[in-house]
């Protein structure tokens, strides 16, 4: 990894000095902080060892004391860290906060940065990562055992850790994924599906080619164009709609129909936990009597560490400004709440989001090139892949899962 050239005007907080009371008092307690910890997983500071975090420029640890765990996502995107295998690295610092009491009284007084308003992830950039069916969802890998059982009216389903799998593996996953769904859902000949929003076009050609007539919303023009010839590719053109709305959740004049299935893919959450009912609404009004709805999530464990939750800044800042991973009770507390919809099913895929999120960073990082082509300036690229490592490292901790939510109305 090398320092990048940096956009002043594309990445202003990264060629700003970091900046917060009491600097240099803190950034040696954070540097002797960071340093123990990391000893105590046997991680070296130094490039001859694996694994190893080196700090090439200090500065990085001025901007942990002015900013925490995005001050560290930045000093990665900014060049001045860099650390082998790094999901474990970060795993690692995740052990315990960067301050102590005297830093951290400073530290909650610091406004978190949110970035600008959600939209599509970039179609060049889905490619990189996500494989030929571009599905940005957890896989399903075909080697895993199942359990279920059933209690207090609901549905589960463990879907168990899978066999070793390779990046070629990926693309039947996504599909044996999206199959799973449309089960879930009974879609068959003649059902009205909507997917809210597109999750990349795969599951509307596999419902159309059971027979349905599929709606999908999006709030962005060249994800549409890219959908719609997805679709038209796979032969089922005239059985999709591909509609552009304003935001991920329609209002009753922007889009209204009653629908026997309706999806969702690893979306609400970046709504927030106040936009978890917003969405459960939308999909409350749309859905009709006898329909099934099933919403895959990324889902925060009870028990989710405040640093795991504190990582995700970096998100917050650059990608989905509102996010939030939900627990599970929340969702069907949500549900309950704000709807006339009941969980009747949950599916859990959480050994199965551990098994994709290394084959996508594994993707992303062997098309550097394509990556540069596309436009996405090195920057960029080191945010991608700090995002999908420190993914990988919440999942192995089990600090986040996910869950397919099936919902009915009550």
């Amino acid at each position: 990894m090398t320092s990048p050239y940096i956009d002043e005007e594309r990445w202003p907080r990264l060629v700003a000095a970091p900046h917060s009371r009491f600097m240099g008092r803190r950034a040696e307690a954070v540097t002797a902080r960071m340093e123990a910890l990391l000893s105590s997983h046997g991680i070296a500071l130094d490039a001859g060892t694996v694994p190893h975090m080196v700090v090439r420029d200090g500065q990085v640890i001025d901007r942990v004391v002015a900013d925490g765990w995005l001050g560290l996502a930045e000093g990665y995107m900014a060049g001045e860290w860099a650390a082998e295998p790094l999901p474990e690295v970060l795993g690692a610092l995740m052990g315990q906060p960067f301050e102590g009491k005297f830093g951290e009284f400073f530290a909650r007084r610091t406004a978190k940065r949110r970035g600008p308003a959600p939209g599509e992830l970039p179609e060049a950039l889905v490619e990189l990562y996500a494989g030929a069916t571009r599905a940005t969802g957890a896989a399903q890998f075909s080697s895993a055992s199942r359990t279920s059982t059933h209690e207090e009216g609901i549905d589960f389903t463990w879907f168990g850790e899978p066999d070793p799998v390779e990046r070629l593996d990926l693309d039947d996953a996504q599909r044996r994924r999206i199959t799973t769904m449309l089960d879930e859902a009974e879609v068959g000949p003649g059902d009205r599906v909507l997917e809210m929003p597109s999750s990349g076009g795969q599951l509307a050609v596999q419902a159309a080619k059971r027979g349905a007539r599929v709606d999908v919303l999006t709030s962005d023009e060249d994800h549409a164009d890219a959908v719609r010839a997805r679709v038209h590719s796979a032969g089922v053109g005239g059985a999709v709609n591909v509609e552009v709305i304003a935001g991920p959740v329609p209002s009753p004049r922007q889009w209204s129909g009653r629908y026997e299935a309706i999806f969702s893919v690893e979306r609400m959450e970046t709504l927030g936990l106040g936009g978890l009912s917003h969405y459960l609404k939308a999909v409350d009004r749309m859905l009709s009597d006898d329909g099934l709805a099933v919403i895959q999530a990324i889902i925060a464990a009870d028990e989710m560490r405040e640093t795991a939750r504190e990582s995700l800044d970096v998100m917050r800042a650059y990608v989905w400004p509102a996010l939030e991973y939900p627990t599970v009770q929340q969702v069907r507390e949500a549900a309950a709440e704000h709807t006339q919809l009941t969980v009747v099913a949950e599916n859990n895929l959480s050994a199965h989001l551990r098994a994709t999120l290394p084959l996508w960073r594994a993707n992303f990082l062997s098309r550097e090139r394509q990556a540069a082509a596309a436009g996405f300036d090195p920057v960029f690229r080191h945010l991608w892949d700090y995002q999908l490592a420190l993914h990988e490292a919440l999942a192995t901790a089990e600090d986040i899962g996910c869950v397919q939510f099936v919902l009915a109305p009550k």
